[in-house]
């Protein structure tokens, strides 16, 4: 995802003619804060003639200077991310995520993947999908839809070499709410430790321990 603070004024002034003051200072007079996120962006395109891409990075930039997001909320939602080092080739860690075999050691039971693009994935605990991109050693994305928890969401997984280790991390995008990203980041956490232990040890670690051992 575009981080809007850090597209420069040049860019924002060549693609829309004026710089990131005039367009935050046109909309704080305008009282954007108290008109939303979809009548802001509707009101710089219709009104001032910005192109859609640029109406909604110009809206998200202003919610952002006043405060006006959450942690974790971005353009369609909240997304979280976490990241883990682990001391294994990366070859074995996209193993780790591409066979129904290791999930059921790290992550879940009674796995079903079809890793192909349109394929899809199952397991005991009710996370299903489909694969909608396969790019072997460098990334994953999947649909997430658990009816129960975050069904309509996605998640990208992506993988860096370091040598003789790697460095992956999940990124779990669309979530409708703060509680939502913030139970995800926690499930993900738990999981991206217990693929690490798994990987590093041969030991992987239960949603049960792993709260456990949090709570200490």
């Amino acid at each position: 995802m575009t981080d809007e603070r850090r597209i420069s004024d040049a860019a924002v002034t060549k693609a829309t003619g004026k710089g990131w003051a005039h367009w935050l200072g046109l909309l704080e007079r305008w009282g954007a804060a108290a008109k939303g996120h979809k009548a802001t962006a509707k009101h710089l395109q219709e009104r001032h003639g910005v192109a859609p891409w640029w109406a909604q990075t110009i809206t998200v930039r202003f919610e952002k200077e006043r405060g006006l997001r959450e942690k974790n909320q971005v353009r369609g939602g909240y997304q979280i991310s976490v990241t883990r080092t682990i001391d294994v080739p990366l070859p074995r860690a996209w193993q780790a995520w591409t066979t129904a075999r290791a999930w059921n050691r790290w992550f879940t039971t009674k796995s079903r993947l079809n890793l192909r693009e349109g394929g899809r994935y199952t397991n005991a605990d009710g996370d299903t999908g489909e694969f909608r991109a396969i790019v072997p050693g460098d990334r994953l994305r999947f649909t997430w839809d658990n009816p129960k928890h975050c069904p309509g969401t996605l998640v990208e997984v992506r993988f860096a070499e370091l040598g003789e280790r790697c460095r992956i991390t999940v990124q779990h995008s669309k979530l409708a709410s703060k509680r939502d990203a913030e139970a995800m980041r926690g499930g993900w956490s738990w999981a991206m430790d217990s693929l690490r232990s798994w990987l590093e040890t041969g030991k992987p670690i239960t949603h049960e321990a792993w709260l456990a051992a949090k709570r200490r």
